[in-house]
């Protein structure tokens, strides 16, 4: 308490800037020490700091344009940690509440899906529990291909992120449990990428016996195609399953990368190609980028 006390005999304006080199949650500890400290840590100069520098155009591009004309800059902070529209609604936009990181969403639109434009392989509906207008749902199809591109830039320097593939399982899916999915996540020209394997849907073992006495062992064999094809790359232990979000989706991590201050390529990718069976009951709304922590 004694260097708290020792700031606190600064002027109010020296006490901001140094709030500003904090953040957003440390200041808003600071600000109970004293009369002083929260006058310092409600100022401007420090939630100027924690606001992206292009924050007016962000605002300016979304749905609440117009909306933060007059709010201070800490209410246009709090205001963007909820999650705004952007660019004629494919996309989205969020601050974390306690770090200021940039969370950035890519709608279904806003990604490349293969043969997405055919209504017999993919058919586009709206989804109450989406945040956007339309998402996009598997009819038929044996070869499933997502890929999402954006630019580094727009989101916070030096914070690693997760891509996550935002999707849910419609009651009628199928062929959706055969073989892994592969994702990945490659920034700029670099050879190197973050790679792995996922499955959509799991099968029980009930159901796995009955499908062995038809089928045999079609799995395995379709398992070790997958495994020769990725070679050193797989880990038939290491296959990550879809987690449950809050709101009613599922997400797939496709992978994870570090931003550093460069403007980069960012490409995030989901392929099922390697099973030639018929899929589909995929619905897919998004692919998320935000901090992990």
């Amino acid at each position: 308490m004694a260097g708290i006390s020792g700031i606190g005999v600064l002027p109010e304006d020296c006490i901001s800037a140094i709030l500003s080199l904090t953040t957003p949650s440390d200041a808003g500890k600071l600000s109970l020490v004293s009369s002083t400290f929260r006058s310092a840590a409600e100022s401007d100069v420090v939630w100027r700091r924690f606001l992206p520098r292009n924050y007016a155009e962000i605002v300016a591009a979304s749905d609440i344009s117009g909306e933060l004309s007059l709010c201070s800059k800490r209410e246009a902070f709090f205001r963007l940690c909820s999650s705004i529209l952007i660019d004629g609604g494919k996309k989205s936009f969020e601050l974390e509440r306690f770090s200021g990181k940039i969370c950035y969403t890519l709608s279904a639109r806003e990604l490349a899906i293969t043969w997405s434009s055919d209504p017999l392989c993919w058919s586009w509906k709206s989804d109450p529990q989406s945040r956007f207008a339309e998402v996009a749902e598997l009819r038929a199809s044996s070869w499933v291909e997502i890929h999402g591109r954006t630019r580094t830039g727009r989101l916070s320097p030096n914070t690693l992120y997760g891509a996550y593939l935002v999707v849910k399982i419609s009651e009628k899916g199928y062929g959706l449990d055969l073989m892994p999915a592969q994702v990945c996540v490659q920034l700029g020209d670099a050879l190197q990428s973050s790679q792995g394997s996922v499955w959509l849907r799991r099968k029980e073992q009930s159901n796995l016996k009955m499908e062995s006495l038809f089928y045999g062992n079609r799995r395995e064999r379709a398992i070790k195609l997958f495994a020769a094809d990725l070679g050193d790359n797989f880990d038939s232990n290491g296959i990550r399953d879809v987690r449950q979000r809050e709101d009613g989706w599922s997400e797939i991590e496709l992978g994870e990368f570090f931003t550093g201050e460069d403007d980069e390529h960012l490409t995030m990718s989901f392929l099922e190609t390697k099973g030639f069976q018929l899929k589909s009951g995929l619905v897919v709304q998004a692919i998320q980028i935000r901090p992990k922590h």
